[in-house]
């Protein structure tokens, strides 16, 4: 059985937990005065950027299989035609998406700052450069981590991430602010 092509071009299909989620809120709205009240369960939409399938791959599996809406991107340019048309309640991006060590996962936090979209954005590397790790900080990346990561921490990292930002500036932020 071959492996199928990757889906550049085309949206990915949700994870059943989402269509069912889906199928729900169509009842409630066709179903009036049944009782139900909305559920607040939400698929939180994830973008995973990596120049290697594999690792792709298995950030797919984890995610989707955790409720995630996962789309991913295998270059600088596909992350760009991915955030253009969407928007994502969490970006993971490899720091260096080419041969030559560059930093095009820190091009993709400042895009996303540029668009004015502010979802959580965890760069991992696997050079720990400090010059990058300051880049990374610069522009308000929520992560920048070193390879190997353990997925289940890093999903616990995102699902914290995505309801701070949900909740929005606490009490000390807005002081601060203010």
């Amino acid at each position: 059985m071959s492996a199928s092509p990757p889906t550049v071009g085309r949206t990915p299909t949700p994870p059943w937990p989402c269509k069912l989620l889906n199928l729900l809120m169509i009842l409630v709205r066709v179903l009036p005065g049944i009782g139900l009240a909305t559920p607040d369960i939400v698929c939180e939409r994830l973008l995973v950027v990596d120049d290697d399938e594999s690792v792709r791959r298995t950030y797919q599996a984890h995610f989707s299989g955790a409720g995630f809406e996962v789309h991913s991107a295998c270059s600088l340019q596909e992350a760009a035609e991915r955030i253009a048309g969407n928007t994502f309640d969490a970006v993971i991006a490899d720091v260096c998406l080419t041969g030559d060590r560059g930093s095009e996962g820190l091009a993709i936090a400042a895009y996303l700052r540029h668009l004015r979209q502010d979802p959580p954005v965890v760069v991992l590397t696997a050079y720990g450069l400090p010059d990058r790790a300051e880049a990374a900080a610069r522009l308000g990346v929520d992560a920048f981590l070193h390879k190997p990561v353990s997925l289940v921490w890093l999903e616990s990292l995102l699902r914290t991430r995505i309801d701070d930002r949900r909740r929005g500036p606490g009490p000390e932020a807005m002081a601060a602010a203010g």
